[in-house]
């Protein structure tokens, strides 16, 4: 992946960060929350970052799962025929090479699905440390 550009828009507290995979632009997009007290560009934009790297992931899932899909209705379309021995060392060949782009699918999934979960996690621990930091400030201020 290719980072291309990010910028964030004051006026609109608005992330927009674009990134190259594959030869196709993804934009990862992230809005301040109206009940933010400290918006952060870096925060927003690392946000808008990870959204379009995922956009990204399911784009070359999509790609593999097609590659996938294709070789299931070849070995499909071979099973067909009467003279096709499922136990020759050919077929075998064929079980294991479709196997190896299901696989392949499947770790793609997982590896969307733990960029979602540290994205999820990411955006709490912001939440949790902002909220300590403002109790901190608010204890001072209470014994000055």
């Amino acid at each position: 992946m290719k980072f291309i550009n990010s910028d964030f828009y004051e006026d609109t507290g608005l992330s927009r960060v674009e990134i190259q995979h594959l030869g196709e632009r993804f934009v990862g997009y992230a809005q301040v929350h109206p009940e933010e007290k400290k918006p952060s560009k870096y925060a927003g934009c690392r946000y808008a970052e990870a959204r379009a790297t995922i956009d990204a992931l399911k784009y070359e899932r999509k790609l593999l799962k097609n590659k996938s899909d294709m070789a299931l209705d070849f070995v499909k379309s071979l099973e067909c025929y009467k003279d096709f021995d499922p136990d020759s060392s050919t077929a075998k060949c064929i079980y294991r090479q479709l196997n190896k782009r299901i696989d392949k699918v499947n770790q793609k999934t997982d590896e969307i699905n733990a960029a979602l979960n540290d994205l999820e996690k990411t955006m709490m621990q912001r939440t949790i440390v902002t909220n300590a930091i403002d109790r901190k400030k608010d204890k001072k201020d209470k014994e000055d």
